[in-house]
């Protein structure tokens, strides 16, 4: 077996939880199924080849064999492809950028070190008023303000109630009486930090960006991060000049982010194209959801639609897969629990359907599970040599 083959059943018998446990117990199944016939398919060869001219049905080598209860449990979908328009869309790069007047601040209700609540960074979304993290002034120079402040009301608040009887029986002045009234004022507005030291957010929308790390110390006033409220993502798009033309009508484009599934839909800002900072490009504009993740400066592959258009065979990108630098897809027969490897030659795509050769109408493709039937055929289920000759 190839190192190839090893690191995907390695990968297999990691990935699989409980749901897929039925898989093993049915692959073996079939494993030992297959040695133990081995040789009756020996000695009944030229039986098996005669019902195979009768019955015109013949199977080869490469099949991986996947009985219909097995392919539900796993999630394996086939569909039936056929050619079809297929829009030729510019493909491009994309930058994320933030609308300053929809953007909040989050600044420092007071000095001290900053210690975010779990979850908190670049790219997490928050709701107006949640609590983001706290400061506090513990381990600094000076004390705990806070510790300071609170012992210091404990002890105003104590003098005031020990003046009170005695400024009724005239035994204290009231100039003394009203100065302990102040103290015990003071006292309190310096414990208002207890709140304050609780740092939230002050709109709805994602955290694009954090200025200090945990245990950061912030003046009072200070910048601690920044929010972008809904609508505040902008995505720039580097469109050759040369293609310039083709980008009248686009009022959408669908935009693809490494690490998201699938694709987003983006609208265009309308009339705003300008030059690009890179020379022989123009920029156009798009206005973004708020996702979780997506934070100023990712970078996102953009597909914008054209007129340009053509009949060909289309399959989805999950479709697709790769082994050893050819791209292939499994090719289901039809009335059988039997799969194929397909090779084909891939061409242009829109962000979720991409061009394919090497395919004929009307064959059922694997659009879902796919990776369960490339390790179906590197785990060995159907032993080598049995080929169903029928």
């Amino acid at each position: 077996m190839s190192n190839d083959s090893s690191v995907e059943k390695q990968f297999f018998n990691n990935y699989i939880t409980m749901k897929y446990l039925s898989f093993f117990i049915l692959s073996a199944s079939l494993a030992l199924a297959g040695c133990g016939n081995s040789h009756s398919h020996d000695m009944h060869g030229d039986e098996h080849a005669d019902e195979a001219a009768e019955n015109g049905h013949e199977h080869h080598d490469g099949e991986i064999e996947i009985h219909a209860h097995q392919a539900e449990e796993l999630g394996i979908k086939v569909s039936e492809v056929k050619p079809a328009e297929f829009t030729v869309p510019i493909v491009a790069a994309g930058e994320v950028q933030y609308n300053p007047s929809s953007q909040g601040v989050i600044s420092a209700p007071m000095s001290g070190k900053v210690s975010f609540d779990k979850g908190i960074s670049a790219g997490a979304s928050v709701r107006r008023g949640a609590c983001i993290g706290r400061i506090s002034t513990s381990g600094m120079a000076g004390g705990d303000q806070l510790q300071a402040a609170k012992i210091e009301l404990e002890a105003a608040q104590k003098e005031v109630d020990r003046l009170a009887p005695l400024r009724e029986e005239g035994i204290v002045t009231a100039g003394e009486y009203n100065q302990a009234v102040a103290n015990l004022e003071r006292a309190r507005n310096n414990m208002s930090g207890g709140a304050g030291s609780v740092v939230t957010a002050p709109i709805d929308g994602v955290i694009s960006s954090l200025a200090t790390g945990e245990g950061g110390f912030v003046n009072a006033g200070d910048v601690i991060g920044m929010i972008a409220g809904d609508g505040g993502m902008t995505l720039r798009v580097d469109v050759p000049v040369r293609e310039s033309g083709n980008l009248k009508n686009v009022s959408a484009a669908k935009v693809k982010f490494p690490h998201i599934d699938g694709t987003v839909e983006a609208s265009a800002v309308s009339g705003v194209n300008s030059p690009s900072p890179a020379p022989g490009y123009v920029s156009m504009y798009f206005r973004l959801p708020v996702m979780d993740g997506i934070v100023a400066g990712s970078y996102a592959e953009v597909y914008l639609p054209t007129s340009s258009v053509k009949s060909v065979i289309a399959v989805p990108l999950a479709a697709v897969t790769d082994r050893m630098g050819q791209k292939m897809v499994y090719v289901k027969e039809r009335g059988s629990d039997h799969y194929r490897r397909v090779p084909v030659t891939i061409g242009a795509t829109d962000g979720e359907m991409v061009e394919v050769t090497g395919l004929e109408g009307g064959e059922l493709v694997v659009t879902e599970g796919v990776m369960f039937v490339r390790l179906a055929e590197n785990s060995g289920a159907t032993p080598p040599g049995h080929t169903h000759n029928h």
